[in-house]
């Protein structure tokens, strides 16, 4: 996670306090015996300026003995994690904090040059709000875009999410969820100059999990797989895969995507009157 500008500033603070400080003394003593020099300086002033220039020779000692200990203080911290990075290794064990995202790892640079875009989820309310314009710049851009999502026709896969939901939810609440995604998805395949192919895929059942899959079977496939959880309102865990680095889990991902592509009824959009006729 990116640092603030405020926490940035309060490190270099703390990195070089006591150089400050020597400067602000320093500078002080300059100014001030250039302002009203010494021609006739007494004991007292000798003495004063004296005292001075120790306090400077001071913060210029502690200066060093406390960036010092701040840098090994890093140096300790830095050869903790690799040690234990290390063991975990060695070992075979890995952190399920290593292993999960700590934050949302999808942004529009996620599909910006993705040619072919895998999307599924229960109701994708907010993916397809917040991805929207780019999703209908990859069409304008002839990208083939496939997006699933449970069937609002489906009573049964309706009710299940509900008693899976957090809160007092019912069917009626979540069909009308999706309805509001499928005019917002049939919103981007209406796109302007679209040149691409989007397909709509509505599942019978609830996914184990939700799925971003963007150019499958090239150098560069990147997986999002977040997993649901049940009657909570915590943020779902997530991890990331990349087909260069785990092309076995990457190949089972994309095969679970087909699994539940095949398992949907499509449709392809936008949808022409005789296909809003019959639906």
């Amino acid at each position: 996670m990116k640092s603030s500008r405020l926490q940035v500033f309060v490190e270099y603070l703390l990195d070089n306090l006591f150089d400050v400080a020597t400067i602000v003394v320093a500078g002080y003593l300059v100014i001030r015996y250039q302002i009203k020099p010494l021609v006739s300086p007494s004991i007292d002033d000798i003495a004063n300026l004296a005292t001075w220039i120790l306090a400077v020779l001071g913060l210029i000692a502690v200066s060093g003995l406390w960036d010092r200990n701040r840098r090994l203080n890093r140096i300790e911290k830095v050869s903790e994690e690799s040690r234990d990075l290390i063991q975990n290794r060695i070992s075979g064990k890995v952190r399920v904090s290593d292993f999960f995202l700590s934050e949302r790892q999808i942004s529009d640079q996620t599909f910006a040059q993705a040619n072919t875009i895998y999307i599924a989820g229960v109701t994708l309310t907010r993916t397809t709000r917040e991805y929207m314009y780019i999703l209908g710049q990859r069409l304008a851009a002839g990208a083939y875009v496939r997006i699933i999502i449970a069937d609002p026709t489906k009573e049964s896969a309706l009710h299940e999410f509900a008693l899976r939901s957090m809160g007092d939810t019912t069917a009626e609440y979540w069909r009308t969820r999706l309805q509001t995604v499928e005019t917002v998805i049939d919103a981007i395949a209406k796109t302007p100059e679209s040149k691409g192919k989007l397909e709509i895929g509505y599942l019978p059942y609830m996914p184990s999990f939700g799925l971003v899959i963007t150019d499958p079977n090239t150098s560069h496939g990147f997986c999002y797989v977040e997993l649901y959880h049940h009657k909570s309102a915590e943020p779902n865990p997530a991890f990331l895969i990349r087909t260069t680095e785990d092309p076995h889990w990457y190949q089972f991902f994309l095969r679970q995507y087909e699994i539940l592509w095949n398992s949907c009824r499509i449709e392809k959009l936008p949808k022409n009157a005789a296909q809003t006729k019959t639906n």
